[in-house]
């Protein structure tokens, strides 16, 4: 078998090196900026109204573009498009870092989503690519998943320290290095497969439609901030988004010659279970981050970056579990270890329900981190490892676009949701305000793990129970 056959080569730990590098190099941007959100208003005299946007612009353009920038990649090849994204994301770093006004801020913001957009997808296509199926790839998704789950981590705890040292231009200009690091290592990398005439088989109609319509659903999610969820705005925003993604669905089955995602992907029922759990999963991950920010600063008084030095142990706990999900793969299957850590994780989020207003970080918040970022840990190998699974190699790039799509339109439509309904619970709760605070965050901790349940339902009843070859 190919899986007993593959020797692992400097050049092979050197590619994986570089795509783990590239991957950390977006994902800490979608978090490094928000402790650091108070001084670029200050510096750059944003409103109360705009702030949001310096997050926002990343997110938006970033899930509306993941699928264009997957099907780029198996178009024109995968080392071109990430190579483009890394320089695309380089140049919008040094703009942010010299903008002088809102609204470049906002811009740059913008072209770094859009470039993390073509980053993204490459990544875990290129790796399915390199290394072969089974154990090998498992090992390399694994390295992967520990690179991703560190990158939050380490953009909470570097956005503390640039924003109380040189100031918050640095969480940009630290970027350039590493893009250019990456542009020279990239050589390295496999350009992947290619299929014939090219130049013929782009589904312009269905690239339009599709990111139009992610990111305005993702643009009509992350307002709800400012506009409920029953407002006029809010309701248009998602029946246009809607009509988009409906005509995508239609041109992609009946139109398109040669269709941005072909919709026969999704008669692999591993591909679709992996992709319903991921953003469910996000919808988890999100709520994780979201509460226990607000608990630790806004209850117990943390500051920005001693709430960013609270999750290392989750880091830490995450990586040990991603390096533990393949070997609990090859004896138990996929299906059973998704099940199980899908399981684990809404047993941390159930303790954390147990909050209260005069709680304390190792009573209170540490161990159902440390529960919940070995349920996550474990299942992310083997959940990548399911949604590609039995793709070929002419889809790679758009079937792991689909899943960084399911997890942050999962994670923001989720966090939304949850949102809401923790300000209703808390809006409910009489008595003091951390009370109050308290019992909202406790009740979208509860609907959290009733989502993690779902997932092991999905798991156990859509899955095949793979075992991967040592």
């Amino acid at each position: 078998m190919e899986t007993r056959e593959f020797v692992w080569t400097r050049r092979h730990v050197a590619v994986l090196g570089v795509l783990c590098l590239a991957q950390v190099l977006d994902s800490v941007d979608v978090t490094i900026v928000n402790v650091a959100l108070p001084a670029i208003q200050d510096d750059l005299g944003f409103s109360a109204a705009t702030l949001s946007w310096v997050v926002n612009a990343y997110m938006v353009v970033f899930g509306g573009f993941l699928l264009l920038g997957g099907r780029l990649g198996d178009l024109y090849g995968h080392r071109r498009v990430l190579l483009g994204g890394v320089a695309l994301f380089t140049g919008a770093s040094a703009a942010a870092g010299f903008a002088q006004s809102d609204g470049v801020l906002v811009a740059a913001r913008a072209v770094q989503g859009l470039g993390a957009a073509l980053i993204a997808p490459m990544t875990l296509a290129l790796i399915a690519l390199t290394f072969p199926e089974g154990a090998p790839r498992s090992r390399a998704f694994a390295v992967w998943g520990a690179a991703t789950g560190a990158a939050s981590t380490v953009g909470l705890i570097a956005g503390g320290l640039f924003a109380d040292g040189p100031g918050w231009r640095w969480m940009f200009f630290v970027n350039l290095p590493v893009g250019l690091l990456l542009l020279v290592a990239g050589r390295l990398l496999p350009d992947g497969e290619r299929p014939p005439r090219v130049s013929r088989g782009f589904d312009l109609p269905g690239a339009l439609t599709s990111t139009a319509g992610v990111g305005l659903l993702a643009y009509a999610v992350l307002q709800t901030d400012a506009n409920a969820w029953s407002s006029p705005r809010t309701l248009t925003l998602i029946v246009a988004a809607a009509a988009l993604l409906a005509y995508f669905v239609l041109h992609e089955a009946r139109i398109a010659r040669q269709p941005l995602v072909p919709l026969g992907l999704f008669r692999n029922r591993s591909l679709l279970g992996a992709n319903i759990i991921q953003a469910l999963r996000g919808a988890g991950m999100f709520a994780v981050f979201y509460f226990a920010t607000l608990y630790l600063q806004g209850v117990l008084g943390y500051s920005a970056l001693m709430t960013g030095l609270v999750y290392v142990p989750l880091t830490v706990i995450l990586i040990a579990g991603s390096a533990l999900g393949p070997r609990l793969v090859r004896r138990f299957g996929t299906r059973l270890v998704i099940a199980a850590g899908s399981l684990v994780t809404a047993g941390g989020l159930l303790l954390f329900t147990r909050l209260s207003a005069g709680g304390t970080l190792m009573a209170d918040v540490m161990p159902p981190l440390l529960v919940i970022g070995l349920g996550f840990g474990v299942i992310v190998v083997p959940l990548t490892t399911a949604a590609l699974t039995g793709v070929p190699p002419s889809s790679s790039g758009v079937a792991s676009s689909l899943l960084n799509v399911s997890a942050q339109l999962g994670g923001a439509l989720g966090l939304a949701v949850l949102s809401s309904v923790a300000v209703r619970a808390t809006a409910a709760t009489p008595g003091a305000p951390a009370e109050a605070l308290v019992a909202g965050y406790r009740v979208g901790f509860g609907v959290a793990a009733g989502l993690m349940a779902v997932v092991v339902v999905i798991a156990l009843a859509v899955l095949h129970n793979r075992r991967e070859q040592s």
